[in-house]
């Protein structure tokens, strides 16, 4: 594999960058995190670690000469999103109107971007689920879906950020020596953004005074991104893996958020509204800490991923995936109702 040395270094410098030059303005105009009933973090934090990402992303692509009719509608996409993400954080805008937004990236995606989930794969035994005309429905869906769940596990320092590094770095590995250099560009970048941005998230060499958040615009556009190349990564005859090998690969944001909606809706509560009832909440109110129960998460992530990347590269039947997937799932949500 032809490791693009040039935009990898570009992305990180410029991240580095954007988060010194945006830390002031942002604390200027109270671009910031304060804490709550629900968050305990020390004074006000800079919601800059979207923004920041994404320069160095879109920097790289423009600094390294690199064909922009290639990227152009991840671009539209991932600005609109971004954008969408800036105001949540400054203004909260309102639940439907997030959605509106997202949805209408989604719309974008599939229908100009040229990304869709055509199938499900072989996960009953019997076939690939073909879905037809149903194939933008559940494209929508399923990026929608992506967005919401790297922000629903955004809940401790370091959570969101590590979990999806992860998932960037074994969509890396499964990527060597496929033809989808494209979308191998896309995660190399964020695997670049992302290790700059958790130095400043978890304050490694760094005060804890001058600590940043991703915020929704950071949340958004890594889950947008992790959606846009598992969908197209995983469909075509030239797929890099199997749909069920990415459920593995973004395992516990999409274990969380399936858990929390569930959750909410048998409560009568609205699927949107946020609760201290995530895994990390559990774990911490268990007497594990908060590094800890970080730790914890991030492993079981990684086992996740690599469990899946193994039986990509061994050939495990996509049911055999499949219904070890619904029993971790079940396992999960089980000991979260017994909590």
């Amino acid at each position: 594999m032809n490791i693009p040395l040039l935009p990898i270094l570009i992305a990180s410098v410029t991240t580095f960058v954007a988060i010194s030059l945006l830390r002031p303005f942002a604390i200027s105009i109270n671009l910031v995190d304060k804490p709550d009933n629900r968050k305990t973090h020390a004074g006000s934090v800079p919601l800059i670690g979207g923004i920041a990402m994404f320069l160095g992303v879109v920097v790289s692509i423009l600094a390294a000469q690199i064909d922009l009719n290639q990227y152009n509608y991840f671009l539209l996409a991932s600005l609109i999103i971004v954008m969408v993400g800036v105001l949540d954080d400054h203004h909260n805008i309102s639940v439907s109107l997030r959605i509106f937004f997202q949805i209408l990236v989604a719309i974008i995606i599939t229908t100009v971007g040229g990304v869709s989930l055509e199938s499900f794969g072989n996960l009953l035994g019997n076939g690939d689920i073909i879905l037809d005309v149903w194939a933008y429905f559940f494209t929508v869906i399923a990026i929608v879906a992506g967005m919401n769940a790297v922000n629903m596990v955004d809940g401790i320092h370091g959570l969101a950020g590590g979990n999806s590094l992860i998932t960037f770095l074994a969509i890396v590995f499964l990527c060597i020596g496929s033809v989808s250099q494209i979308n191998l560009l896309i995660a190399l970048l964020f695997c670049s953004v992302l290790p700059i941005f958790l130095i400043n998230n978890l304050c490694i060499g760094v005060s804890k005074s001058k600590r940043i958040f991703m915020g929704d615009a950071g949340s958004m556009l890594i889950g947008l991104a992790i959606a846009w190349l598992l969908i197209d990564l995983s469909q075509g005859e030239y797929r890099v893996f199997a749909p069920v090998t990415a459920l593995w690969l973004f395992a516990v944001p999409l274990i969380e958020m399936v858990t929390a909606v569930l959750r909410r809706l048998t409560s009568g509560k609205s699927p949107f509204k946020p609760d201290l009832d995530h895994s990390h909440h559990l774990l911490i109110r268990l007497g594990v800490g908060e590094k800890s129960a970080l730790l914890i998460l991030i492993l079981f992530s990684l086992l996740m991923a690599v469990i899946g990347i193994l039986g990509e590269l061994y050939g495990v039947a996509e049911r055999v995936m499949f219904v070890g997937f619904l029993l971790i799932f079940g396992m999960h949500f089980v000991s979260h109702r017994m909590a």
